[in-house]
């Protein structure tokens, strides 16, 4: 559905590979050893099956671990290769897999390969080795700022400022904050309001000193923007 909006698009991140291959390669030639491999993102599946392909001509070769997936849009990514996702968290936050992984079956000595962003929290890694899994916490990507304007939108919004910046995880936070200022552009637009898409998101603004006006309980594009209509709706009738 279209909701009318005039939407600037800014591009803060952009996804490159690891700085180191050798554990990724190490990974990819021991993946019949897991039991369990972990995305945390849409992003980790693209990223871990290119380096997959590279080296594998069929899919069989990924081997008979269960997997687990981050949210819908990770699911729907692993989905697109007829993978199938044994375990989704119900809400859909890194840190919850361990729990629900112990709910699904016994953790001690399993296998665990966790795939995703080259700086992440430790969190997800810790609570698992803590329940006796033995954790190959592996990055297949990492993000870099990107800086490019190709429409203008980002010199738009320096000039013009906006209604709404809605971001999507706490690497874009930083990244645009980094590019940007953001608490100087909240003070120059102070009708401008912050949308988070979740816990980790909203922390990152937090140590900035600034708040999400929107934070869905369903982590996803569509619950955020569903949050940030709801809003401006309430306010329109206000």
């Amino acid at each position: 559905m279209s909701w009318g909006a005039e939407v600037l698009e800014i591009p803060t991140i952009k996804i490159v590979p690891p700085t180191e291959h050798k554990p990724l390669i190490e990974a990819l030639a021991g993946l019949g050893a897991y039991d369990w491999i972990i995305f945390t993102s849409a992003n980790g599946v693209t990223s871990f099956f290119q380096h997959f392909f590279r080296g594998f001509e069929d899919l069989r070769d990924f081997g008979g671990a269960r997997i687990a997936a981050v949210g819908p849009a990770t699911a729907a990514k692993l989905a697109e290769l007829h993978l199938k996702v044994d375990l989704i968290p119900k809400e859909y936050e890194a840190r919850l897999i361990a729990k629900e992984l112990a709910a699904f079956q016994t953790v001690e000595n399993l296998r665990v390969l966790l795939l995703r962003a080259e700086v992440a929290t430790p969190e997800l890694p810790r609570q698992l080795e803590d329940m006796g899994a033995i954790v190959d916490d592996v990055a297949c990507y990492r993000t870099v700022p990107e800086t490019d304007d190709p429409y203008g939108d980002a010199a738009r919004l320096g000039t013009e400022g906006a209604e709404w910046v809605m971001f999507t995880s706490a690497s874009t936070v930083e990244h645009f904050h980094a590019r940007f200022d953001l608490r100087e552009l909240c003070g120059r637009f102070p009708t401008l309001r912050l949308a988070s898409i979740g816990p980790e998101t909203t922390k990152a603004l937090t140590v900035l000193g600034l708040s999400a006006a929107v934070q869905p309980k369903h982590h996803t594009v569509e619950a955020l923007i569903a949050g940030v209509v709801r809003l401006g709706q309430r306010d329109r009738r206000s």
